[in-house]
């Protein structure tokens, strides 16, 4: 594909070593990308007010940049942004901590420049026509066209009740969804039929999502309806 079809990708680039942050930086506008080097504390500010198209995070022995990762995938205006991690050749902690949250790629440093530039591009190329189709808070993976659901890389079996009420929990997220919203879903089938369908299903997918320790919880909001929000203590996953 040609330098310009990714001549304005806006990559943010994480990183306390001004030095190691320079020389990718360099490799990266070489090609034609936008690079803004921040550290870690000015991470968050930075991805909310100049929305990049990749976030690249240098975690070589990270301990400020770990904190960066966890608030970037917690927050809903920054949760879908897709995470390049690049970490030490031997880093077995980094590599266990992946899917805390949602990294989406990681590169193991020294790389080559075209490896990098290769494993942004390919995330952008992934994620530049998903977010409509997806949403990620915590942990918490939604497919929206098929309710697909996944903690971390483990999938949650929902039913088809179930996961019509976690698809409109997921688009109103940080919203509430309204209930006239969710008694309107068409979920009746023969497994779903109850009185109060609703309630029942809320309740199922707060046991299941408890179970799974998905660090993610159903909050009832009295006259108006239902909202998902993270949970004050969460859980790492596989």
């Amino acid at each position: 594909m040609a330098v310009a079809a990714f001549a304005r990708l806006s990559v943010l680039l994480v990183d306390e070593d001004r030095s190691r942050s320079a020389v990718f930086a360099r490799q990266l506008a070489r090609v034609g990308f936008v690079v803004q080097e921040v550290k870690a504390d000015d991470a968050l500010r930075q991805a909310r007010e100049n929305t990049p198209d990749v976030i690249v995070l240098d975690l070589v022995q990270a301990t400020s940049e770990t904190q960066a990762w966890r608030k970037l995938r917690r927050l809903p205006g920054t949760a879908d942004i897709p995470i390049l991690a690049l970490i030490g050749e031997d880093d077995v902690a980094a590599k266990a901590e992946l899917t805390d949250f949602g990294y989406d790629d990681y590169v193991v440093i020294p790389c080559a420049s075209d490896e990098l530039i290769a494993r942004i591009r390919g995330l952008h190329r992934r994620h530049g026509t998903e977010p409509l189709l997806r949403r990620r808070i915590g942990a918490l993976h939604v497919q929206l066209a098929t309710g697909e659901t996944w903690i971390g890389e483990r999938r949650l079996e929902l039913t088809a009740g179930e996961r019509a009420i976690l698809v409109t929990l997921a688009r109103s997220y940080p919203s509430v969804a309204p209930r006239p919203a969710l008694d309107h879903l068409p979920w009746r089938t023969a497994g779903d039929v109850s009185s109060n369908v609703t309630e029942v299903l809320v309740a199922r997918l707060r046991q299941k999502l408890a179970g799974a320790s998905a660090g993610v919880e159903i909050r009832t909001v009295r006259r108006a309806g239902y909202r998902l929000q993270l949970s004050t203590i969460t859980t790492t996953h596989p």
